[in-house]
Order: C-alpha cells, then structure tokens, then sequence
C-alpha cells in the first residue's frame, strides 16, 4: 500500500446527498420542532376523516394545532436542556445558545393559535389551553417532575395527544359516542408506542440524568416485548371495527398502521445505536397514513 492510499483513509469523504438529508433531519432543531408540530396537526387531520368531517374550520383547527404544538416543542426545548446535552450535544449547545428565542417563539406560537382556535369554536380554545398548560408544567418541577415518573410521562403525552385530536372535532360537529372512545383509544396507543420508543433512544442520557422511563426501568428487551402486546391489542382493534363496519372507507389505513406499528417496535429495539432518520420513521407515519387517508377520502382506490 503507497503512502497516498494509507492517508486516504483516514481523510474525511463528502457526506453523500442521503447522508446530508439525514443529518438535517436528526440534528437541526428548528426542523424536529416544526416536523414534529405538522406530525401533530397530520394527527388531528387523521381524526378529522375517521369522524367524517372536514371543513374549512377543521383546516383552521390545523394550523392552530400546528402552532399549539410548535410552540410546546419550543419550550420543551428549554426544559430539557441537561438530558439533551448528554444524549444530542448538538442540539443541547443550539438550545442554550437560543433560550430566549424559543422562549419568544413558544408564547407567540400559541397566542396565534388561540386567536385561530377562538375564531373557529371558542369551545376550541379551552381544548387548547388544556394541551398547553400541561405541556407547560411537563417537564417543570425539582422534586416531582412528570417527566421523571414511569408510565405518567407517557400516559401524560398519549393521553393529551389523544384528547385534543378527538375533541377538536367535536367541538365543530357531533359525532356518537363509542366512535369517540375507539378513535381515542387507537391514537392513544399509537402516541404512546411513540413516546416509549423515543425514550428507548434517549435511554443512556435518562439514566445519567435520574429520568426514570419505561426502558430505564425494564430494559430493551421488556420494553419491547411490551410495545408488542400493546399494539397487538390494535388487531382486535382493527377487527371490531369491520365488523361493525366503522371507519369506512379508511381500513387500509388502519391496517397499515398496525404492520408499521410492529416494525418500528422491532425495528428501534433490538439495539441503542438507532437510524440517523429516526425521527422520519417513528414520527413520520402519521404523516404517511394522513396522505394514504387523503386518498380514500378522494375516493381513491374504488372499493366498492
């Protein structure tokens, strides 16, 4: 081997065009926070359709939502500063760097989501100061802290993704009751699987920090073994409602998500080192079933 090919390979090759896409997505703060945000209005978009309505208040409700949630991932920022430090330098060092301007935009963010929410339903507006406050005092607090709780942490983000999805289209159209408690039940147990597998990324830095999840305090292997169970129950889930002929014409949909729901489990748990675009594959699939959704909506596959 000459001299040239020696050095060679200790020289830094050019990220590829994959490469660089990829560290955008897994390192640019401002793109997780507003990726996320549109994962959370795909969220209520999906609920929208499977309660069979949309409007032009409904499109409102969205971007209200989207600003709610940007601005909770904004302050969410700053309250977990020490955790991100250990597990994502990067983003840590950007978030001391920008304290304030995340604080700034935070409180912008959901003052115009207010006034959008108000315009639309005033009954909205409630649904949206409820999802703040307690994104607010998520991850606040020394000796107590909701955050640092096993289960309460994920149960806390399920269950308020899950509320706030299912009560926005209530507050523009009434819909039965039942219906109302599967969908909640089926985002819930989506929302929450994603919460636990984030903390299965996250899981050396939680230790480090004494934040107790549920990975922490299982271990990988039981953890995934649990998220199995759990998203096994949306079989029987998916089961009953073609029985009873509900969520047509959205079936596919739903079935897709529990397949995809058990390969991101076996995907994200086997090992610590995850995909660079972890947060597209885990995140993104509420944005994948509200473009396949779209197009049954259209009426696209014909399935009758």
């Amino acid at each position: 081997m000459s001299d040239g090919q020696f050095l060679a390979a200790f020289r830094l090759q050019p990220p590829t065009r994959r490469g660089r896409i990829a560290s955008f997505a897994t390192f640019n703060p401002i793109f997780t926070i507003a990726f996320l945000s549109a994962t959370a209005a795909a969220i209520l978009y999906v609920s929208f359709l499977l309660e069979g309505f949309f409007t032009f208040g409904s499109a409102l409700l969205l971007i209200a939502a989207f600003l709610l949630c940007f601005s909770v991932f904004s302050w969410n920022k700053v309250t977990d500063l020490k955790e991100d430090s250990i597990n994502l330098p990067d983003r840590g060092q950007f978030t001391k760097k920008n304290r304030d301007y995340l604080i700034f935009a935070s409180f912008e963010a959901i003052n115009i989501a207010l006034i959008l929410a108000f315009f639309t339903n005033p009954v909205a507006v409630a649904i949206f100061l409820f999802a703040f406050f307690v994104a607010f005092f998520y991850g606040l607090g020394h000796s107590f802290r909701i955050k640092n709780t096993v289960v309460l942490k994920n149960v806390t983000i399920a269950g308020t993704m899950a509320a706030v999805a299912v009560l926005l289209p209530l507050a523009l159209h009434a819909n039965i009751a039942w219906i109302v408690l599967l969908l909640s039940y089926f985002i819930f147990v989506k929302v929450f699987i994603t919460t636990v597998l984030n903390d299965v990324r996250d899981v050396d830095g939680d230790r480090k920090t004494g934040v107790h999840t549920i990975p922490v305090a299982l271990g990988r292997n039981k953890t995934r073994n649990l998220l199995l169970i759990i998203n096994s129950t949306l079989v029987l889930w998916v089961a009953f409602s073609l029985f009873q002929g509900i969520f047509y014409p959205y079936a596919f949909v739903l079935i897709l998500s529990v397949i995809y729901g058990y390969w991101v489990v076996l995907r994200f748990t086997r090992r610590a080192k995850t995909s660079r675009l972890f947060y597209l594959l885990i995140n993104g699939e509420w944005a994948f079933l509200a473009l396949y959704a779209t197009l049954f909506a259209l009426g696209w596959p014909h399935l009758a």
